[in-house]
């Protein structure tokens, strides 16, 4: 877990009894709602006995605002260390249920790049759970542990930061101001590496769901349309009630969203990362608009039967490198 993250989930005090011979260590955990004594106990590697026999429970019943000991041991390697405070100008936001990154960047009128530059250890842009501590920055720029306060010079160079704005971003005015694994601002820096990482976990993970539900009466492919004459099909048809929503396959922006002259009647097309693209045809509504960014999961549109249509039905198209392919071996 993060050590952004890890400050929304847990809350850890470090105690020492140096009265007897073995010096034992413990976690104060606070209980959250969802808790319970084995949850707690394998987050922290011990087993539920020993969190039991730490707090003098008979049972295994605990409530929300609980404080609980756990034991820490050899296993966990130690004492625990609060995580750093943020850099000077920084907000913190705990991600509530429903939120997403596209929504607290428009809250806070700041970029994606913004977000993850002051989060680079985040583990995804879509699939966060809820209670996340984000750190929401003054601007863009990156923010790196500095180990070693006898290196800074180095970090900066390493990062190609300007010194200046480092020290004015951070308060620093003087060594004295400097503590290992304090928290530390390099305005204007491009968080790339965490960019890129963070582009292939969503390439991995947002896979393509079905964007409605019903009976599949066509696929891709070649198909007969009688007297001797044949066409390629280059989606699927399902056929749905006028009215169901069809839902994003997977998240992405609207390219299209309108009446299609090609015979695809009311048409959403939407863009996803590394440039696939998936249509919608067929609505007889369309619920977002070019230029929106939409979740995976979320209604785009209805079924209907506009455009060359013999029935209520989604027609649906995955294009990879311009062209379409099927998409049955994409979805999940």
């Amino acid at each position: 877990m993060s050590h952004f993250g890890a400050r929304s989930l847990l809350f850890l005090v470090c105690a020492a009894f140096l009265a007897t011979a073995t010096a034992e260590s413990f976690a104060l955990r606070t209980v959250q709602s969802g808790d319970s004594v084995g949850s707690i106990a394998n987050r922290f590697g011990v087993s539920s006995s020993t969190v039991l026999q730490a707090n003098g429970l008979n049972g295994t019943l605990i409530r929300p605002g609980d404080v609980l000991r756990v034991p820490l041991g050899e296993a966990v390697g130690g004492v625990v260390e609060a995580a750093p405070d943020p850099p000077p100008g920084f907000r913190r936001h705990v991600l509530g249920s429903g939120e997403t990154l596209s929504g607290i960047v428009d809250r806070y009128d700041i970029t994606l790049r913004a977000l993850v530059g002051a989060n680079p250890d985040l583990s995804s842009l879509d699939r966060l759970p809820v209670g996340v501590e984000l750190l929401i920055p003054p601007g863009e720029g990156l923010v790196v542990p500095l180990h070693d306060p006898s290196r800074l010079t180095e970090l900066i160079e390493l990062y190609g930061a300007e010194p200046v704005a480092v020290a004015r971003a951070n308060a620093l005015r003087s060594p004295f101001d400097l503590r290992p694994g304090m928290l530390l601002f390099l305005p204007g820096v491009e968080p790339s590496a965490a960019l890129e990482r963070l582009a292939a976990v969503r390439e991995a993970e947002n896979r393509y769901v079905w964007p409605v539900h019903g009976r599949l009466t066509s696929y891709f492919g070649r198909r007969n349309l009688g007297m001797g004459t044949a066409a390629f099909h280059r989606g699927i048809d399902v056929a749905a009630p006028t009215g169901t929503p069809i839902v994003a396959a997977r998240s992405g922006t609207v390219t299209f969203a309108g009446w299609s002259t090609r015979g695809y009647g009311n048409l959403v097309r939407i863009r996803h990362a590394g440039g696939a693209e998936t249509w919608y045809a067929h609505a007889s509504r369309i619920l977002v608009s070019v230029g929106q960014y939409v979740n995976q999961g979320e209604r785009i549109a209805l079924v209907g039967s506009t455009g060359l249509s013999t029935g209520p039905h989604l027609h649906f198209e995955l294009h990879v490198g311009g062209s379409a392919i099927d998409p049955l071996g994409e979805l999940r």
